[in-house]
């Protein structure tokens, strides 16, 4: 397959994703869709999936404008909008469950809006890098090995 062809089916996906994740919190939102668990889900996944899509197409327009693409990052092109995805969500449920606080309040508002959730999942998949950072302090907080005093 020529480089061409294949930079120009990099960015009809990328396209593709950006146009689906903005129809279908809209599509949800307009359905007869009673749960509104579901409905925030899919509105936060959504979210999150256009942040590093946008993210995505940054890069992609960046790399082609310098004539400085790489075809070894295809995967990543491929990857990131549907990680961004699973990340939205996955902030929403750690902020909910209390694990991550935003903000020097002490007490976690767990009555916050939707749209709040869509914009922090948004920053997720839009800075995926230093989410997947914090993450990792997060976990290493959580799961490390108590230091036994000698005696």
């Amino acid at each position: 397959m020529q480089s061409n062809t294949k930079i120009n089916l990099i960015g009809i996906y990328l396209t593709f994703f950006l146009l689906t994740l903005t129809v279908a919190p809209l599509i949800v939102y307009f359905s007869n869709l009673k749960d509104p668990l579901i409905k925030s889900l899919i509105y936060i996944g959504s979210s999150g999936g256009l942040g590093g899509t946008i993210y995505c197409i940054r890069g992609f327009y960046q790399n082609l404008g310098e004539n400085n693409f790489k075809f070894n990052w295809t995967w990543w092109y491929i990857f990131r909008p549907l990680i961004s995805v699973v990340i939205g969500v996955v902030v929403y449920f750690i902020i909910v469950g209390g694990l991550l606080s935003l903000g020097s309040v002490s007490e976690v508002n767990y009555s916050k809006s939707v749209m709040f959730y869509c914009a922090v999942s948004f920053l997720a998949g839009f800075s995926f890098t230093q989410f997947a950072d914090k993450l990792e302090d997060l976990s290493s907080t959580l799961f490390s090995k108590k230091k036994e005093d000698n005696k």
